[in-house]
Parts: C-alpha cells; sequence; structure tokens
C-alpha cells in the first residue's frame, strides 16, 4: 500500500526544510565574508553564537612580513572582534576578497556542519594575489533567528589537518 497524501506531504515538508537550511548556511558563511570585506564588525559577528570558537592555522600566511605562527583560536564575540578590528586585518581593506566554496553542508535536526575550501584574495597595485587557500570546517546551530557559527576551523592547504578535514567529510559524511 502506498503513502497516503497526508505523508508524502509530511516528508516533503522535511525535504523542503533540509533545502531551505542548506540555502541559510551557505548565506551565513558567505554573509560573513561580505561583512569582512567591508569593514562591517556587527553584521560579522552576528553571523556567529556569542561563544563561538574559531581556529586559524597559520594565520599570517601570505604576507611578505608573515612568519610562521602557532594557530590562533579565537573564542567568543570580543576574541574575533579584535581580530577584526586587529591592525592585520585592517591592513587588507578595501582590498580583500574573502570567498567560500565549494563546500558540502550536511544538516542535522538544529545543527549543521560545513566542509570546503576558502579563499582570501587581495588586491596590490592592479594585480590581485591568492594570499591564503584553506579546508575549513564549520559548525552551525539554529536559534529562532535563523542559523549562527558555532565553531570555525580553518586550515592550510598541504597541512595534516586540512587533509584530516577533508577525509573526514569526504568518506564519513554522516561524523561531525
Amino acid at each position: 500500500m502506498g503513502m497516503s497524501v497526508e505523508q508524502r506531504l509530511t516528508l516533503l515538508e522535511k525535504r523542503l526544510q533540509l533545502v531551505e537550511d542548506e540555502l541559510a548556511i551557505r548565506n551565513v558563511m558567505t554573509r560573513y565574508g561580505l561583512a569582512v570585506d567591508c569593514g562591517d564588525v556587527p553584521a560579522a559577528l552576528s553571523c556567529h553564537s556569542e561563544d563561538a570558537v574559531y581556529t586559524v592555522s597559520a594565520p599570517t600566511a601570505g604576507r611578505d612580513d608573515g612568519e610562521p605562527a602557532e594557530d590562533l583560536k579565537l573564542v567568543g564575540h570580543q576574541a574575533i572582534r579584535d581580530m577584526l578590528t586587529s591592525d592585520m586585518h585592517q591592513s587588507l581593506l578595501p582590498n580583500c576578497a574573502h570567498t567560500v566554496g565549494p563546500v558540502c553542508v550536511e544538516v542535522a535536526e538544529g545543527v549543521a556542519k560545513s566542509t570546503g575550501y576558502s579563499r582570501l584574495y587581495r588586491r596590490e597595485n592592479e594585480t590581485f594575489n591568492l594570499m591564503r587557500l584553506a579546508i575549513n570546517e564549520w559548525h552551525f546551530k539554529r536559534r529562532a533567528s535563523g542559523w549562527v557559527i558555532v565553531s570555525r576551523e580553518s586550515r592550510l592547504l598541504g597541512e595534516d589537518e586540512a587533509r584530516q578535514l577533508l577525509t573526514r567529510s569526504a568518506f564519513n559524511p554522516a561524523s561531525g
């Protein structure tokens, strides 16, 4: 015996919700990049939970004077605000573009994970240079107001940790 109309509608509603959630998550990642590129710190922070954790490997990569550095670990809005208003980040404006993708997005009940690539481009005179190419794993939670970032780990392409992020997502998509 086939499904009833009500059962089919319920399944369709669930599928549509997953599609809407995935689109909203992709938009949060994009909005964050656009906000940091134009120096809109409040908009960038609104993409994150108050206690968000952001880990960046080799934070000075791509800079002429950038010495190898330890991972940068930011916890909470104030730490993220401090990074975005730092002289190092402000020196990129307005000549930078943070881009994300392609990414895989996995949505479950009220939480989600996205794994994929990010790039940081910088314009110097009339030349556009790739400063950073990284693998990222993002975690999100749904609030009444929409999806927010609860954590992000960004690892430079070529690092063992970057490959681990990719492997976890590519070969075990249900994890995380």
